[in-house]
């Protein structure tokens, strides 16, 4: 696979992922909670409700397929 096919399979993929993005939010909030109680630290009822504000404040920002070919370029250089 050439630059440009790799370059259009990442401007694909970061089509679709903002909305996939978003239809993970709440799992996210879900798995946080738990994953901290799994450590024996389960969050308070403030600092649940500021994890799941941020969460849903959130907005998800596409990557640069632009960026990211001259990126993978140098580093296929090293």
């Amino acid at each position: 696979m050439g630059i440009a096919e790799a370059k259009a399979k990442y401007a694909r993929k970061t089509a679709n992922a903002a909305g996939s993005w978003d239809a993970a939010k709440g799992r996210m909030k879900q798995n946080w909670g738990e994953g901290l109680r799994r450590f024996g630290t389960p969050p308070g009822p403030r600092r649940t409700a500021a994890y799941a504000a941020g969460i849903d404040a959130a907005t998800y920002k596409a990557g640069d397929p632009e960026k990211w070919a001259r990126n993978w370029g140098a580093k296929m250089a090293e």
